[in-house]
């Protein structure tokens, strides 16, 4: 139960987060106040006179860390070119996957949890010191008229960096300012959404104005492509967080050590992320996507078949369906910023992280549901995530081709591709069909 309120749906932590920044109006600030929530909040958790405190307690802590993980996810692709924004987009979850696996380590060594509880929230008081350490939003500063201060942070990060600012850039943003008058707070998600988008972008343009959508989920349901396209999205990315979080949750029924068997079920994360970022661009998203999804779906369902006697069949099994997971959660990610045209993505993405949240919010219902059957529920994963796997196949490949900027071009966007094209499929292809003209 408090797995499922910790992790109820993103929507309510993020409508909680966005108004608090809109009443805080700073990234800065937020980060604190998150980090706050956080530590406090844990603290209440860990003291709490009765189940019901207890519940509340853990629902904000949730708010709180969804704060903190979505400001830094922003501020730290928004400091990073163009160039590497998809790698740090990815590898950004490395350190998140080490924080679960020292979560498993204060366990072995903390049995009292309330003392877990204190030991693994606390901590986030440290982060209040971001305020005088972490430079502000420059996107932000931008959208809010403060030009000269997002001026001054950015000739720090020219300083630090040995390079050079032309008055012609500075200019640039200052002309910027004045075309483009301020949009107030824009969406934390639209911001990452818009962050992680691989479109080609002038590459002069220092800063870039926040944009809020107008668009609702209607319109992704309007054309037939696009209605297919965003249907197929918003499963997968229920499915794919129903896998992750449930697999996480039941490392403890797969075998061997209790904590040891969690340890590794986080660390396989890691290995997912580098692999992820590898062979984004050279299996394309389709393909890698795809893989992924099926790599995991028929490790799970194996693990769950095999006798009891094969523990460590099964614990290699279960380690390899939890590594297909969250490489696709980290693919789902980009591919969606990029399958949705620009006008939608903000909204697209936004309904996807809805549906991945109902999925990550029965995933503990399962695990708990089938305790006393621990084969049931990797077998409902490894069927699911299959499923996920095929159905892939019907989206279109985005790597190396022009990605949409409107619903007109994204029900065209794909129709020159085959079912089962990927990255290089649609390049060899090409190849040889420019050497044919």
């Amino acid at each position: 139960m408090q797995c499922t309120i910790f992790r109820t749906p993103l929507q309510y932590h993020l409508r909680f987060f966005e108004h608090l920044c809109s009443v805080i109006y700073d990234f800065q600030n937020a980060l604190a106040v998150s980090s706050v929530i956080l530590g406090v909040c844990g603290i209440v958790s860990a003291t709490a006179p009765n189940y019901i405190v207890f519940l509340v307690g853990r629902f904000f802590t949730g708010s709180g860390a969804v704060g903190m993980f979505q400001i830094t996810f922003v501020l730290a692709v928004e400091f990073i070119g163009a160039k590497y924004r998809t790698f740090v987009g990815i590898m950004i979850e490395v350190p998140f996957a080490l924080g679960e696996a020292m979560t498993g380590v204060l366990a072995y060594f903390i049995r009292d949890w309330r003392y877990l509880q204190l030991a693994v929230t606390v901590p986030a008081f440290v982060l209040v010191s971001y305020i005088w350490v972490m430079p502000e939003s420059i996107r932000w500063l931008v959208s809010q008229n403060r030009t000269e201060e997002a001026i001054a942070t950015l000739r720090k990060v020219a300083k630090t960096n040995g390079k050079e600012l032309t008055e012609e850039s500075l200019d640039f943003i200052r002309d910027r300012t004045r075309v483009a008058p301020s949009a107030g707070y824009g969406s934390i998600k639209d911001s990452r959404v818009d962050l992680m988008a691989n479109e080609t972008k002038d590459q002069n343009a220092a800063v870039v104005e926040i944009k809020v959508s107008k668009k609702t989920v209607i319109d992704l349901l309007r054309t037939p492509n696009m209605r297919k396209r965003s249907l197929n999205m918003f499963f997968c990315w229920a499915v794919v967080t129903f896998m992750y979080y449930g697999l996480s949750l039941n490392s403890s029924n797969i075998g061997g050590d209790l904590f040891l068997s969690f340890i590794l079920t986080m660390l396989i994360e890691i290995p997912s992320y580098f692999f992820s970022w590898y062979a984004l661009d050279r299996m394309g998203r389709k393909g890698t996507l795809m893989f992924t999804f099926l790599l995991g779906g028929t490790s799970c369902i194996v693990a769950g078949v095999l006798p009891k006697d094969y523990s460590t069949v099964i614990i290699v099994m279960s380690l390899l369906g939890k590594f297909g997971a969250a490489a696709a959660f980290a693919i789902v990610y980009v591919y969606a910023s990029e399958i949705f045209p620009t006008d939608l993505r903000g909204v697209g993405v936004g309904c996807c992280s809805m549906f991945a949240r109902v999925g990550g919010t029965l995933a503990p219902l399962i695990v708990t549901v089938f305790k006393d059957q621990p084969a049931v529920a990797p077998v409902v994963f490894g069927v699911m995530s299959c499923l996920c796997g095929l159905l892939v196949t019907l989206l279109p490949e985005t790597v190396g081709t022009r990605l949409p900027q409107t619903i007109a071009e994204s029900e065209e966007f794909g129709s020159d591709q085959r079912t089962l094209d990927c990255c290089y499929c649609l390049s060899e292809r090409r190849k040889r069909q420019s050497s044919d003209t």
